[in-house]
């Protein structure tokens, strides 16, 4: 029985999109400063993942698309649902 390689979703936005998510979420003050260091960061941290061998995929959030499904859900934009977006939109992608 082979392993199944876990492919961790990593939320990405692009700078219109980051600066939308600065302004819109419950926890601004979680977020790096600006788009620059908050883009550094993450690829960082993408960059180590892969070099521990774990699988990686951007996914690009729209920012009114996320709080449409986190009111859905009855949820605050916050970390916890922006991570639970970016799974749920790669399982539907993987459908």
């Amino acid at each position: 029985m082979s392993e199944q390689q876990i492919v961790y979703s990593f939320a990405w936005f692009e700078p219109d999109e980051w600066q939308k998510l600065k302004e819109t979420v419950e926890d601004p003050d979680t977020l790096d400063d600006s788009y620059q260091e908050w883009r550094q960061n993450a690829e960082n941290v993408i960059r180590e993942l892969r070099a521990g061998g774990q699988q990686v995929k951007k996914i690009s959030i729209k920012i009114s698309k996320l709080l449409v499904w986190c009111e859905s859900r009855s949820l605050k934009p916050n970390s916890k649902a922006r991570s639970e977006y970016a799974a749920f939109l790669a399982q539907q992608r993987n459908k």
